[in-house]
């Protein structure tokens, strides 16, 4: 770490008295395997730090990724301070309950070697030609570690070690004038050595697509797979962000307390699970992390809130105010966490008469947002008949309000499954009409 971050807010605090840095620095390796080949192997390090000041009662910013002036980099924050927006709030103290345990690195990861992770992808490539030599297999690994570090005017000064590693498997088949791709993907905080599990669950899913079946119009029970799952929960995220209710763009403003959806939706930000892709014990400005609920049983309980926001809005802070090394922080999520519900996965599939699994869509359509609508293609959908996988259904669409969907809930599943930094189950939901192409 340069000597020079210390520095940086002490001449801060000369040039204006308040003010935090942010800092991130990170070494990685990555390997891409494309059309059953390696393709490319690289490596990297990056650093970077971002400054935030308060000047006469204005917010300025500025960042870099050269640490050698200092002085230049205050001198920029100090002078845009003179257009920023009025400060609301407070930098905090140094008296946040951290989750000083929280596991968020594995020293492992920095002896990963690119061969090491070149034999991984090989070894997910030779089972998809083994399975079918017509598959195209593409995919990458990649691992980094690195070190995030806060520090402010008021005596705060944060460190959090953090490493990740992630690996994503793409079958391809081009196949009667038709292209199929299945993709999987996991990413973690500690190593791991294989991506044979993720290249196995693709070429099943292959398998169950090879046979296309057409099916019949009108309203049907849907699941959503853990996959799919986002494309419910991604309106709802945005509607909870502190800036959109403050801006009055969400729908969710004012609905602290309301029920919005069915009582057996739950969602949580939940920065402090061990090895997660979003845990840190602080966020970007020096807050206390932890478990936030957000709806519980479809009630609205917080939005995500970051000082300035939650201040504007005369709320408490929520230790949601993340940031890069190149921006303002700004109210965001960390992990998101759907409990799971009762019923095994396989039970919802065999308790459906006929109904579709979603299981992998394409874009979100024309869709609004903001008031909770969405419009997806579905890139990997399966149609179900008296409990069983018939084949896989092509040229599907499928569009609604969220909060209609969600408030129509029939089945939370009991698995949790990570995708990304969010861990949810598949949700079997009624009242959807896909429609299909001619």
């Amino acid at each position: 770490m340069p000597d020079c971050i210390e520095n940086i807010i002490e001449l801060a605090a000369e040039k204006c008295g308040a003010a935090d840095l942010y800092y991130l620095s990170t070494e990685g390796r990555s390997v891409v395997f494309e059309n059953n080949k390696l393709k490319r192997v690289t490596s990297g390090q990056s650093a970077g730090a971002g400054l935030r000041v308060i000047v006469d009662g204005r917010i300025g910013f500025a960042s870099t990724s050269d640490l050698r002036s200092p002085e230049r980099l205050v001198a920029m924050a100090v002078e845009s301070a003179g257009f920023g927006e009025k400060a609301r709030f407070e930098l905090p103290k140094s008296d946040g309950v951290f989750a000083k345990h929280l596991k968020t690195c594995d020293p492992t990861a920095a002896s990963i070697t690119p061969e090491q992770m070149v034999e991984t992808g090989r070894e997910a490539l030779h089972l998809s030609r083994e399975r079918n030599d017509d598959y195209l297999f593409s995919g990458g690994i990649s691992v980094s570690h690195g070190l995030e570090r806060f520090l402010n005017t008021e005596g705060l000064d944060l460190r959090c070690e953090i490493s990740h590693m992630a690996a994503g498997a793409n079958i391809e088949e081009v196949k009667d004038g038709g292209l199929l791709d299945v993709y999987e993907g996991k990413s973690w905080g500690r190593p791991f050595d294989s991506m044979t599990d993720i290249t196995e669950t693709a070429l099943e899913k292959m398998e169950m697509a090879a046979t296309v079946v057409k099916a019949r119009g009108g309203t049907i029970p849907m699941v959503f797979t853990p996959k799919a799952v986002e494309n419910l929960l991604s309106p709802v995220m945005t509607a909870l962000n502190g800036k959109m209710v403050q801006k009055g763009a969400s729908i969710l403003a004012g609905k602290i307390g309301e029920q919005v959806v069915d009582q057996q939706l739950s969602i949580y930000d939940d920065a402090i699970v061990d090895w997660a892709p979003g845990s840190s014990p602080f966020d970007g400005e020096g807050m206390a992390t932890g478990r936030l609920p957000l709806i519980e049983k479809g009630v609205v309980k917080n939005y995500l809130l970051d000082l300035q926001t939650a201040a504007l809005l005369g709320m408490e802070p929520t230790g949601s105010g993340y940031r890069s090394t190149s921006g303002r922080p700004s109210p965001g999520s960390s992990n998101s966490m759907v409990p799971p519900g009762s019923v095994p996965y396989k039970d919802i599939i065999a308790d459906m008469d006929y109904g579709l699994i979603v299981d992998q869509t394409l874009g979100d359509g024309q869709s609004n947002t903001l008031a909770g609508e969405f419009s997806v293609n579905v890139a990997l959908g399966f149609l179900v008949e008296k409990g069983q996988i018939k084949g896989r259904v092509k040229d599907c669409m499928v569009a609604g309000n969220v909060y209609e969907v969600l408030s129509n809930i029939e089945d939370v599943g009991s698995e949790q499954k990570w995708e990304g930094s969010a861990c949810v189950p598949a949700i079997r939901v009624g009242g959807l009409k896909p429609a299909f192409e001619e």
